[in-house]
């Protein structure tokens, strides 16, 4: 991908592989514990959702999810739309937020996925255009890679013009972070429809 590529000021950044992992184990693991089905993803309902817990508020903000995956993870498990090539890529809506873009990005006949995604990660960072990062990353998979990507552009950031970070992910991090971290969970577990009384 291009170093010249434009990105939005607030980019949402997928490893769909992990994403499906853990909308597959968060669905099975409810309907057990809540005893009745869950409703499938908007995944509209959901970008919202991640932003929001990133701090995003107000109405005209611009937010582009970037969608990585390969040949076997072309699709988004339990999710409305789901197929990334044909309904996911260069759509957008808007909302309350803002302008919402999506864009699949495939790994297939270039690189590994792990490697399209720190690529992705490495331009957002040096994009001066990006102003507010958020990672949804494979962290069992190239974890210690990505850290290094993170902590080397922490190290070198300008305080007042560094972007804001955001990690979701469904482990806190075995060691700080120089970045803020959430649950991913809590904005999957809004848009499956758990209600927070049925948790209590």
């Amino acid at each position: 991908m291009a170093e010249n590529v434009k990105l939005a000021e607030n980019v949402i950044l997928v490893d769909v592989a992990y994403f499906n992992d853990v909308v597959k184990d968060l669905k099975r693991y409810f309907e057990l514990q809540l005893g009745r089905p869950l409703q499938n993803i908007y995944v509209e309902e959901w970008a919202s959702y991640l932003a929001l817990d990133s701090g995003i508020r107000d109405k005209d903000n611009n937010i582009e999810v970037l969608f990585v995956h390969d040949s076997q993870t072309n699709k988004l498990l339990h999710c409305d739309p789901s197929d990334l090539n044909k309904d996911l890529n260069g759509v957008g809506y808007t909302n309350q937020l803002g302008e919402f873009t999506f864009t699949s990005v495939s790994s297939e006949g270039l690189v590994p996925r792990a490697n399209l995604y720190l690529d992705l990660l490495n331009i957002a960072l040096n994009s001066a255009d990006v102003k507010r990062l958020m990672l949804v990353p494979f962290i069992d998979d190239y974890g210690a890679k990505l850290m290094e990507v993170l902590d080397e552009y922490l190290r070198n950031a300008d305080t007042e013009n560094s972007k804001g970070l955001f990690l979701f992910n469904m482990d806190e991090p075995a060691h700080p972070l120089g970045c803020k971290w959430d649950l991913l969970g809590y904005s999957m577990m809004r848009a499956l429809g758990i209600k927070a009384e049925e948790l209590e």
